[in-house]
C-alpha cells in the first residue's frame, strides 16, 4: 500500500482522510481503534477507507513475486482461451548447466501440476502418459489427492533399449495415491509400421486400455522435445533417421508420442501412424487435458499443443511461459 502526495489545497477533510489511511494501513490499526483515537464511528471509518481507495489517496498494489506469475497465468488463459494456467517459479538458469536448470524446471513444474490436480479432484478415469516429468509429478502425489477410480495408460512405452521408460512406476504411483485400478498398455510407443501398429490395438492386451483411455474424460501429460537426451530417443523409438526427418520436416516437439509443427499439425503423418496409443484428435475432444512444460525450448511445442487443441490447462514453467507471452 501507498499514500499518494495530498495537493497542497487539501482541506481538513483531506488530512482526515491520510490520517485514518495511514493509521489503518501504516500502523495496522483496526477501524473500532481509529475510531477510538479519532472520536469516529465505525462505519465513518470505514466510508472514508474506502473513499481514500476510491479517491487514489490510497494505491493498494500487490509486490510478492507470486503476483507475477498469477499476471503471466492470467495472461495465458486469456490469450490462448484455456481452462486454467499454472506458472511454476523457476529462477533464470544463467551460470548454469542446461541439465541441472531442466531438472530444477521439472521438478518445480511436477510441485505445481500436483498442486493444481489436487484442487481439482478429478474423478472417474484420468489418462497418464510417461516421461521425466511425469514421473517427477508421480513422486509428488498426495495420498487421497482425487477421487479417481482408473488410472490408464494413455500411450505405449514398452523400451526398444536398455534404458527403462518406468511407465509401470508413474501408473503404479498414480493408482497407490488414489486407490484406483490401474490399466497398462503392453505396447512400445513406435513401431515399425503401421500394419504392426494396427495389429496391436487390435489385441486385447492394447485394446483394451485404448478404449478405456478413450473414455476417460481427464488426461495428464507431459511435452517433450525431440533432442539426443529426448525419452524417445534414449528408449530407441526414434532413430538418427527419423530425427533427421523430424527437423527436415519442422517437428517442435512430440504429445503422446505425437510430433507436432509449430502450427500444430503432424510433422510427419507416416511416422504417426507408426505411433501406439490415443490418436491427438481424440485427446482434444477430452473436457480436461493437463499438459505439463518444463525446461529448455518448451514454448514451441506448448505453443504447437495449444494450437492443436490438445492443452486446455497448461502447467509450465516461468521462462516457457514468457516465451508464449511473446510468440503466442
Amino acid at each position: 500500500m501507498t499514500l499518494a502526495t495530498v495537493p497542497a489545497r487539501g482541506s481538513a477533510d483531506l488530512r482526515l482522510l491520510v490520517r485514518v489511511a495511514r493509521m489503518y494501513y501504516g500502523m495496522n490499526l483496526t477501524q473500532e481503534q481509529i475510531g477510538a483515537r479519532l472520536g469516529l464511528s465505525r462505519f465513518k471509518v470505514g466510508r472514508l477507507l474506502d473513499r481514500a481507495v476510491r479517491e487514489s489517496i490510497v494505491r493498494i498494489e500487490i509486490v510478492h513475486p507470486a503476483a507475477r506469475l498469477v499476471d503471466l497465468e492470467d495472461a495465458l488463459v486469456e490469450r490462448f482461451g484455456l481452462r486454467a494456467a499454472v506458472v511454476a517459479d523457476v529462477a533464470a538458469g544463467a551460470g548454469v548447466a542446461d541439465d541441472a536448470h531442466d531438472r530444477v524446471a521439472r521438478e518445480a513444474v511436477a510441485t505445481a501440476a500436483a498442486g493444481y490436480l489436487a484442487s481439482v479432484r478429478p474423478s472417474g478415469a484420468i489418462g497418464v502418459s510417461w516421461g521425466r516429468t511425469m514421473l517427477a509429478l508421480a513422486g509428488r502425489l498426495e495420498q487421497g489427492w482425487t477421487t479417481a477410480t482408473e488410472i490408464v495408460q494413455l500411450n505405449g512405452a514398452t523400451s526398444r533399449s536398455s534404458t527403462p521408460t518406468r511407465v509401470n512406476e508413474i501408473v503404479d504411483r498414480f493408482g497407490a495415491t488414489t486407490g484406483a485400478s490401474i490399466l497398462l498398455m503392453a505396447a512400445p510407443a513406435i513401431v515399425g509400421s503401421a500394419a504392426l501398429r494396427i495389429a496391436l490395438e487390435a489385441d486385447p492386451s492394447v485394446g483394451e486400455t485404448l478404449e478405456a483411455a478413450r473414455r476417460a474424460p481427464f488426461a495428464v501429460f507431459s511435452l517433450g522435445i525431440p533432442t539426443p537426451h529426448s525419452v524417445l530417443v534414449e528408449s530407441g523409438f526414434v532413430g538418427d533417421a527419423d530425427r533427421a526427418r523430424l527437423r527436415a520436416a519442422g517437428a517442435v516437439g512430440d504429445v503422446l508420442g505425437r510430433f507436432l509443427a509449430a502450427d500444430g499439425t503432424i510433422a510427419l503423418p507416416d511416422l504417426d501412424d507408426r505411433t501406439v496409443g490415443l490418436p491427438l484428435d481424440e485427446l482434444a475432444a477430452k473436457a480436461h487435458t493437463v499438459g505439463l512444460a518444463a525446461g529448455s525450448d518448451r514454448g514451441p511445442i506448448a505453443l504447437a499443443a495449444i494450437r492443436a487443441g490438445c492443452v486446455n490447462v497448461l502447467v509450465t514453467d516461468e521462462a516457457t511461459a514468457q516465451w508464449l507471452g511473446a510468440h503466442g
